[in-house]
């Protein structure tokens, strides 16, 4: 199912570029780029919108990778927690059914030796 999406949202991609490529001319646009900081100016600068368009995405990947990277981190993280979780509590269950083991084990001897069916009398 993700390889169907991944298959598609290419598919979606490579139709915008076509139908880019084949306008270029009414999508592309020239214009001025400047900051003011009023003691500081950073610019003006002449760009294409698709200068911006493709930085926008550029960014947009790297931001995404890295807050995935942390998620991964996270969820590894958390996974190993519950991990030992589970042993301690797998080593707890263990160890109370051992004594209930031991516990019906000397019942069943008590039981066995005070029955006046027993065959030792």
């Amino acid at each position: 199912m993700r390889f169907i999406r991944i298959i598609l949202m290419l598919l979606i991609i490579v139709f915008f570029a076509i139908i880019y490529t084949q306008n270029i001319d009414v999508f592309t646009h020239s214009f001025e780029l400047q900051l003011d900081f009023k003691r500081f100016l950073i610019g003006p600068y002449i760009t294409q919108n698709v200068v911006l368009i493709l930085t926008a995405f550029a960014i947009g990947v790297v931001l995404s990778l890295f807050f995935g990277a942390l998620q991964s981190v996270s969820a590894g993280s958390e996974i190993k927690h519950n991990r030992k979780r589970i042993r301690e509590l797998e080593a707890q269950v263990d160890e109370l059914s051992g004594n209930n083991n031991q516990l019906a084990q000397a019942g069943s001897n008590k039981e066995a030796s005070g029955s006046p069916f027993s065959s030792a009398n």
